[in-house]
């Protein structure tokens, strides 16, 4: 038998167990040999020795709860008792904790705080339990007073009315005799709560404050778009011991944030030395304000606080729950970057969230790739010539100014921080160039070829924000134009031309301070055979006027101004529309629609309705569509209409199912999972898992309830 060698074997043959185990006379014989015959017939029985010990490694792995992989952790489970747990596609949550841990949790079963790790296991929320027996008011015997059990309210005690009907309210209750697990009941003796936090706080690091003109000088807010956001405190890793406000993401409340600023540095919460829950920077100060001229102040009328009467430092205010700060009277502040968190319900949009997976599911091609053409911006960072500016308008004219090439190029401008950038952008491709623009921090020091699996590794934990509008062109055909990562406060634009594809995954399209009709929509004309892909984004809405195809999915769309009268958040009567996992709060028009678990909370007008399909998916009955197959609500069913927790683009739960909507929804995909962009969490998988294992945990004669904190 003869075996042809590859020539890379016949120049520098890899070390292999097999051919090294063989007498050296036969090595020795066999390198005599033109293309090494013994040594390209050994490295077939090498390969397979290679996959066969991979499968004993893993065999063996699969041993252990920590190194088995996903699919076995139920099987290790089955061998303890733990049942009933569902798998939770794409997401952090896994049983594997739960398993680990299920030894010593029966050992303290019953107790508050193995609840707590359990639910936080199973769901991946983060929980704290209430015993609402201890919270009822009893009539106590003076001979026997106990002062910390029952009573009233007391008015003077502020900290404990803020917390009024929240997991940490401290007050007394009379008696409910109401069932707790159907959400009516809580006080009563049998009782306890699951109190879950569902919203998610995602850190921006070097974020850029924004002026609000109207307010006057020294008046700022933490959001780039100038939008009251609430600041939210991201809670600590789960410890032994109960569950603390602090310990939970959740809003930071002003009383809260006056007691930490007040304590001294070793007892603070919030601004710890180490990791303190926002930072201001102000001009071009390396380090940021100290806590001691730091005040906590309601913001609502944007009084100024005065400056230090002796040294003259500028004292900020901050108003957490309007996520507003405002600099001393004083003090002439051009600029100010900002580290802070805020809440969401999930990864969409632009986030500081780690968009590498989806990134490379938008992006496809082989891991190897290098790009033609890169330029890094950092709006801090001093510029070098060929690799870092400022600005992303000094970016396009390197892009537009570059050599030119007999076939397409792939260009890749990587905005390496999370900085407000006041410009408008104008993106020009040409015949079979694809430029991507993304958000990822790539090194400032390299000098290399960068490939493109390098940027899809950096593009998490930014959120760079753009004022301005956004215009994209394209020329001679089959151009590709990719944004990742990107807020943009204005409107994107597609100009007349001969543009291929526009994909926009992870971006929000906001509507500027100005209010301007246009702003965060998204709008193509003149383009006939343009394909848009939206992936994982949030905008105010979509126009297309010609004979388009547009794709959407995991995206959330709403129209500013909702109604009969208003424009609708899809506008595109002769496009053709797919949509998958979507939530649209506003009317849709299109030429052909297909969907596939979508929230669709406005009416739905296809034109060519013998075409396409609409299945688990929940749309007004008044719309006229193609085929309905499995949708809510159904013709001689009970009405159902979606609740949401807000409807404001500025709320931390925009876009969320309220838990006091009908279960129909929030069940009502393919998969018995919510309905809607926020499918991608599987909330309803996540609750399943954890009614599995509550009862197991009680003691006996209790009564359990889940309620949503966020």
């Amino acid at each position: 038998m003869t075996v042809q060698a590859s020539s890379q074997a016949s120049a520098a043959p890899a070390p292999r167990l097999v051919y090294d185990l063989l007498p050296v006379i036969y090595r020795l014989r066999d390198a005599e040999q033109p293309g090494l015959p013994l040594s390209a017939l050994l490295s077939l029985v090498e390969d397979e020795l290679q996959r066969l010990r991979d499968d004993v490694s893993g065999l063996y792995d699969d041993w252990f709860i920590e190194t088995c992989a996903e699919w076995a952790v139920a099987y290790l489970g089955d061998l303890l008792g733990v049942q009933g747990l569902r798998p939770v596609p794409e997401s952090a949550v896994s049983g594997r904790a739960l398993v680990a841990n299920t030894i010593r949790y029966r050992r303290a079963k019953g107790t508050p705080a193995v609840l707590e790790q359990m639910a936080r296991d199973v769901t991946g929320w983060p929980a704290r339990v209430v015993e609402y027996f201890a919270l009822l008011g009893t009539t106590q015997h003076l001979d026997h007073v106990r002062p910390g059990l029952g009573g009233f309210a007391s008015l003077r005690d502020p900290d404990g009315l803020a917390l009024t009907g929240t997991a940490f309210d401290p007050s007394s209750r009379a008696v409910d005799v109401r069932h707790i697990d159907s959400g009516r009941g809580r006080y009563q003796l049998p009782n306890i709560g699951l109190h879950l936090w569902r919203l998610a706080a995602f850190r921006v690091e070097g974020g850029s404050a924004r002026a609000v003109p109207g307010a006057g000088p020294g008046c700022w807010t933490f959001d780039p778009a100038g939008r009251d956001v609430p600041l939210f405190h991201p809670g600590r890793p789960a410890g032994p011991g109960r569950v603390q406000e602090q310990d939970v993401p959740g809003r930071l409340r002003r009383r809260a944030l006056l007691h930490d600023l007040a304590a001294a540095p070793a007892d603070r919460s919030y601004l710890t030395a180490d990791d303190p829950v926002f930072r201001i920077f102000l001009d071009d100060d390396l380090k940021p304000v100290a806590s001691g001229d730091l005040i906590c102040r309601d913001l609502s009328d944007w009084r100024r606080p005065a400056a230090r009467p002796l040294t003259g430092r500028p004292v900020v205010a901050v108003d957490p729950v309007l996520g507003r700060l405002a600099v001393s009277a004083d003090a002439a502040t051009r600029r100010i970057r900002v580290d802070y968190a805020y809440g969401l319900a999930g990864d969409i949009g632009a986030g500081p969230f780690d968009r590498r997976g989806s990134l490379a599911a938008a992006w496809p091609g082989p891991a190897d790739a290098v790009a033609d053409w890169l330029i890094r911006v950092s709006a801090d960072d001093q510029p070098v010539p060929g690799r870092t500016v400022r600005t992303l308008g000094e970016a396009l004219s390197l892009w537009d100014a570059r050599p030119p090439a007999a076939a397409g190029q792939t260009g890749v401008i990587a905005i390496a921080d999370s900085a407000s950038y006041a410009e408008d952008l104008d993106v020009t491709v040409g015949p079979g160039d694809t430029l991507l623009v993304v958000a990822a921090s790539l090194p400032a020091d390299e000098q290399a070829p960068i490939r493109l699996e390098d940027v899809r590794l950096t593009a998490t934990g930014l959120r760079p924000h753009l004022i301005g509008n956004l215009r994209v062109t394209g020329s001679g055909g089959n151009g590709v134009v990719h944004v990742d990562g990107l807020q943009v406060e204005g409107a994107a634009e597609v100009g007349p031309g001969d543009l291929g594809q526009l994909i926009l995954s992870d971006v929000t399209l906001l509507r500027g301070q100005a209010g301007d009709a246009s702003s965060g929509w998204l709008v193509a004309a003149g383009n006939p055979q343009l394909a848009v892909h939206l992936r994982r984004a949030v905008g105010a809405g979509v126009r297309l006027p010609e004979a388009m195809t547009v794709s959407l999915a995991e995206s959330l769309l709403y129209a500013p101004d909702a109604g009969p009268a208003g424009p609708a958040a899809l506008d595109a009567l002769a496009a053709t529309a797919d949509l998958d996992t979507c939530t649209v709060l506003g009317r849709i028009q299109v030429g052909v629609m297909s969907a596939s678990n979508c929230l669709l909370a406005g009416l739905v007008e296809a034109r060519r309705r013998q075409q396409g399909c609409v299945r688990f998916s929940y749309l007004p009955l008044a719309s006229r569509t193609a085929r309905r197959h499995h949708c809510l609500p159904e013709p001689q069913g009970p009405p159902v209409v979606p609740v949401f927790t807000s409807s404001d683009p500025a709320s931390p739960g925009f876009g969320q199912l309220a838990a006091s909507g009908p279960r129909a929804i929030a069940t009502g995909a393919d998969d018995e999972d919510e309905l809607g962009a926020f499918h991608i969490l599987h909330q309803a998988q996540r609750l399943a898992n954890l009614s599995s294992q509550l009862d197991q945990y009680l003691r006996f004669g209790l009564e359990a309830g889940v309620f949503f904190e966020t």
